[in-house]
């Protein structure tokens, strides 16, 4: 019997070894995990999340079942979830670019990374679950019903009620999705700002991609998500500021509504031909996050050495938009605003050229603001939900 208990316990310590990832798979997964437009867009460097808005994987207890987590990965989750006790909003869209390898290492990354103790995953999980798992996107009720928690864990995990519906009309306090949007690379932003005013921020490429008014809001609910890489969110409407887009025609923009179309409207090209040209700079911007200020989120990333955040709120009157940009460490930059007749577009420094370019001296790029209004604005008219 002692022999036998000897044997058991150096097969167990054997098997655990076995279980423990290599470098270079950590090192694979890291680099997903962190590459543009990826996790870290949301889920943050180091895994803590954002507040209140997207969940943290650090410590996080939904981290112990890895079939769930695959699945999230696969599927996608949305609706209104709790983590580690606490209440998030942000959906999380289906992971579409990468393969079943790839997907093993980012999962496998997150299992091990910021001090989780989780299991490696393998290509052939990934594999059975994408045969598998329905396709449409999880609801946490629907997850936790596939992958239940341990009872004792139950109790501060799953779902809770929303505090606004999907329906806004009548905008009265910012509203932040992180969803798929089009026109956009997959790590994009919705944002409604009060006095319905309407944004699209780029966090896979750090950079605005349009703004509306008329028609309202997107519709967010887990409704209108797909796991098949069509772009679904959903709402009325032209913008009347449209970045300049390697992809997008402006005709293209009365298509971005429309969801089940075969060829999606997303554009990640772009990073070569960012809007702020820092002199001497050639690197591609990286998203490092963002904070919510009195509800409104400031946007941080990093070209070369500096440091931007840029601050969307509602323009003076609610008739549009001011983005406010600071700069860290100071330098000269020329920025490339793109000309649209349905928009007035002023900054608070320098002089705007007919190409839409205008250029800061060191001193002025530390601070400055751009406003972007609607040239035939509407009053809006409430017509639903209110928050």
């Amino acid at each position: 019997m002692r022999i036998f208990i000897v044997t058991f316990c150096l097969l167990s310590l054997s098997v655990v070894a076995l279980a423990v990832p290599n470098a270079a798979i950590l090192e694979k997964g890291k680099a997903l995990y962190n590459g543009a437009g990826s996790c870290v867009a949301c889920h943050m460097e180091d895994g803590k999340g954002q507040p209140s808005s997207v969940p943290p994987l650090t410590g996080s207890d939904w981290l112990d079942d890895p079939d769930r987590t695959i699945a999230i990965v696969l599927r996608g989750l949305a609706g209104p979830i709790k983590v580690n006790g606490k209440r998030y909003y942000s959906a999380m869209p289906p992971q579409l670019l990468f393969d079943d390898e790839k997907i093993a290492h980012i999962v496998t990354y997150v299992n091990n990374a910021w001090g989780n103790k989780g299991a490696e995953v393998s290509r052939e999980q990934v594999a059975k679950a994408r045969a598998e798992l329905p396709v449409a996107v999880y609801t946490p009720e629907a997850i936790l019903k596939a992958f239940p928690f341990d009872k004792r864990k139950g109790r501060s995990n799953g779902t809770f009620k929303p505090d606004f519906d999907d329906v806004l009309a009548d905008v009265t306090v910012p509203v932040v999705y992180r969803t798929f949007m089009p026109g956009a690379s997959p790590a994009a932003f919705a944002v409604a700002l009060p006095g319905n005013q309407f944004y699209c921020w780029d966090a896979g490429e750090c950079r605005l991609r349009y703004v509306w008014s008329k028609g309202g809001f997107i519709r967010g609910n887990q409704v209108h998500w797909s796991s098949n890489g069509k772009p679904v969110a959903q709402f009325n409407g032209i913008p009347y500021y449209r970045a300049r887009s390697s992809l997008l025609k402006p005709e293209d923009y009365q298509y971005l509504a429309e969801s089940g179309r075969r060829t999606p409207f997303y554009d990640t090209t772009e990073a070569v031909d960012f809007p702020i040209l820092v002199e001497g700079m050639k690197e591609s911007p990286k998203f490092k996050g963002y904070r919510l200020i009195r509800g409104y989120p400031e946007f941080r990333y990093q070209l070369g050495k500096h440091e931007f955040r840029e601050l969307i709120t509602m323009a003076e009157g609610r008739k549009g938009i001011t983005r406010r940009f600071f700069m860290e460490p100071e330098a000269p930059i020329t920025f490339r605003l793109t000309p649209d007749e349905a928009a007035l577009v002023s900054t608070s420094a320098g002089v705007i050229q007919k190409d839409g370019s205008f250029k800061l001296t060191a001193k002025q790029a530390k601070e400055f603001h751009i406003t972007i209004n609607e040239r035939n604005p509407l009053t809006p008219q409430p017509t639903g939900i209110t928050k």
